[in-house]
């Protein structure tokens, strides 16, 4: 009979995108339960020390230095990736093949990697953008199928790389599953609530963008964290994980906003009442994307696609999450929120 039972060891494990926001917190969850971590970074820094921590600088588009990191490792944790990309028929070949070379061929080198070193289990982190659409979805699940109205290579090459690591499950040995977070935040250097914070403090946020009312998913640091670590403990040979990928939310779906407001009142602002209609926004960033690898515009702030993401309700459930690996969100909205008010609230002059 096949083993269903989840495992309690993951053996020795590697992290790529280490640095990043997901990469160190996964890493030091992961030493918190007394695993031996390898930690992939480019050039940032991941200010941790630790007797079973082992930081190794390397990119995930170098065939070979995957080779050598995946040495003696379990376990793989892969969380590195090209964020917030532009698209449109505009961009040039060579930022089309740079985003391919991170979010595809990095996987590939990975996948590759784990096969020539006996890698038992992989855990993919995609995004909920591989099945946004741009159209209203408030019920995704496993019979979402994948987007074909794609705006940005970002969702074009996250669909590639997920691909990727779901065809490689069980092969030479390696079992996969991919999760599909969207809109994380937490204290301590995140994009989304840095860029809040940022724009709030300087007086840049003067309206909002789209439709009020839209909702969009948010998971937490520590919940996301909580699924990485579970779900790569059922990749056993038998379990329904294996070659599947998941939603995985904080189960509140709530607009941009409203999800912000405890943020930005807490920090001594307000919401501006002002609200500009997505439509006329997104056509300007599309123009401005087109200067930018046209004539060398600088980046637009924004991309189109953040923009009809931030328009356009789109949820997820995590009910397939539950089912198959006992997924459900060990803080709440509120405890999330309450403890990245307190980081930003210090960040105050």
């Amino acid at each position: 009979m096949p083993q269903t039972t989840p495992i309690d060891d993951l053996g020795a494990c590697l992290v790529t995108g280490a640095a990043g926001f997901l990469g160190r917190n996964l890493v030091r969850a992961l030493l918190d339960e007394g695993y031996t971590v390898r930690a992939i970074i480019r050039n940032t820094q991941l200010e941790l020390e630790h007797p079973k921590l082992q930081i190794v600088h390397g990119e995930v588009e170098d065939a070979q230095r995957m080779m050598e990191v995946c040495e003696g490792i379990d376990t793989v944790f892969h969380t590195a990736a090209q964020l917030s990309l532009l698209g449109g028929k505009a961009a040039s070949e060579e930022y089309r093949r740079s985003a391919y070379a991170a979010n595809v061929g990095g996987v590939e080198n990975l996948i590759r990697a784990c096969h020539a070193n006996g890698v038992q289990r992989f855990v993919h982190t995609s995004s909920i953008d591989v099945c946004f659409n741009s159209e209203v979805d408030l019920e995704m699940g496993e019979h979402t199928p994948y987007a074909t109205n794609m705006s940005c290579l970002y969702t074009e090459t996250k669909i590639e790389g997920e691909k990727v690591a779901l065809a490689a499950n069980g092969t030479n040995g390696l079992l996969t599953t991919v999760l599909r977070p969207d809109g994380i935040y937490g204290p301590g250097n995140n994009i989304m609530l840095d860029e809040m914070f940022e724009q709030v403090t300087k007086g840049r946020l003067v309206a909002t963008i789209g439709y009020p009312g839209a909702v969009h998913d948010h998971v937490y640091i520590d919940n996301l964290v909580h699924a990485e670590i579970s779900i790569a403990k059922h990749l056993v040979p038998g379990s329904p994980v294996c070659g599947k990928a998941y939603f995985v939310t904080d189960d509140k779906p709530l607009p941009l906003f409203e999800f912000m407001r405890p943020l930005i009142e807490g920090i001594g602002y307000r919401i501006p009442k002002l609200n500009i209609p997505y439509r006329p926004v997104l056509a300007f960033l599309r123009f401005w994307q087109y200067l930018h690898f046209r004539v060398g515009f600088p980046r637009p702030p924004f991309t189109p696609h953040e923009i009809r993401k931030l328009a356009i309700s789109h949820c997820a459930s995590n009910k397939e999450a539950e089912r198959d690996f006992g997924y459900r969100p060990i803080v709440s909205p509120d405890q999330a929120m309450s403890r990245s008010l307190a980081h930003y609230q210090a960040r105050l002059p």
